[in-house]
């Protein structure tokens, strides 16, 4: 497989505007897509206002289950194929995923490198529908509330096969441990009834739904928690414990002094998988190895089996 580090791809100058774009759907405000495209937050304002302007885009109300913020035309779309085309054919590829998974996704070459953002499956399918990402890794707990039918398997099916999401596939990649980060007064979980952080529920509806299984109470984090420093804030604000696997855990630590993970005894996980629009991934052979990479790349951080 063809692979490129992020620093290594630029678009041409006829697609930038594209590029700028995306990063502001992916980012969801010009402060953010700034920031990832190391460019200025009014230079990122006036070169998507043009675009905005030339395709007579409309705005649409933010909705959970929605990713787009100006929707989508027939011309966009083309331009953002041409986009997507030339990125894979240079070999990098656009991964989008929850901020959870920057540590993996940055120790990979070919990634990249886009704003992270908790979001629903719906809202991700939406993105690789529109060509704006190439792919989507995406929780297994989120995926079976927003898709029972698609995962009535038996028990002794440890791994699923390539599932059909209308126009997209689902590769499964491997499962997630989970456990607890705790605070430092906290030497084992809270007793039932006790609060339990997790990110905004619309967004990751699988982890709140999990906390009630485990008769906990969940508390969401604020629409703003995304990056490491702003969940360690607010943790450390908070003083409660937080349900995630061992690699965001990881990321978190050095913003919060004295916290400890405690895996769960069970080995409870959470089944990662990749969402892929199908027809791209049978035309461009960058993407053929993907599967393997990424859940190779994950094991690598996680905890699964110690």
């Amino acid at each position: 497989m063809s692979t490129a580090s992020s620093a290594s791809y630029s678009p041409p100058g006829v697609l930038q505007p594209i590029e700028v774009l995306d990063h502001l759907e992916l980012s969801g405000s010009t402060t953010g897509a700034a920031t990832s495209l190391k460019m200025s937050q009014p230079t990122v304002s006036r070169r998507s206002r043009i675009l905005i302007n030339d395709l007579a885009l409309k705005p649409r109300p933010v909705k959970a289950l929605q990713a787009l913020r100006y929707g989508e035309t027939p011309c966009l779309k083309l331009l953002r194929r041409a986009s997507q085309w030339h990125r894979l054919e240079a070999g990098a590829w656009r991964l989008g995923a929850s901020p959870w998974q920057l540590p993996v996704l940055r120790s990979m070459q070919g990634w990249a490198a886009v704003p992270l953002r908790f979001r629903h499956p719906l809202a991700w399918r939406e993105l690789l529908q529109a060509h704006a990402i190439d792919g989507a890794l995406i929780s297994g707990l989120d995926l079976q509330l927003a898709l029972p039918e698609a995962f009535e398997t038996t028990s002794e099916q440890a791994v699923a096969p390539i599932r059909l999401w209308q126009d997209c596939l689902l590769h499964p990649l491997t499962p997630q441990r989970l456990g607890l980060l705790l605070p430092p007064d906290l030497a084992e979980p809270p007793p039932s009834w006790e609060t339990v952080a997790v990110p905004l529920q619309q967004s990751a509806p699988g982890l709140a739904s999990l906390v009630r299984q485990r008769q906990w109470l969940s508390l969401q984090a604020p629409r703003g928690c995304q990056e490491p420093m702003a969940w360690g804030q607010w943790l450390a604000q908070v003083q409660r414990p937080l349900l995630a696997p061992r690699v965001w855990a990881e990321a978190l630590k050095p913003h919060l002094v004295g916290w400890h993970w405690w895996p769960w005894p069970d080995h409870e996980g959470d089944q990662l998988w990749l969402l892929g629009l199908g027809e791209v991934w049978q035309e461009h052979e960058t993407l053929a190895g993907l599967p393997a990479l990424l859940a190779a790349a994950i094991r690598r951080f996680d905890a699964w089996g110690d």
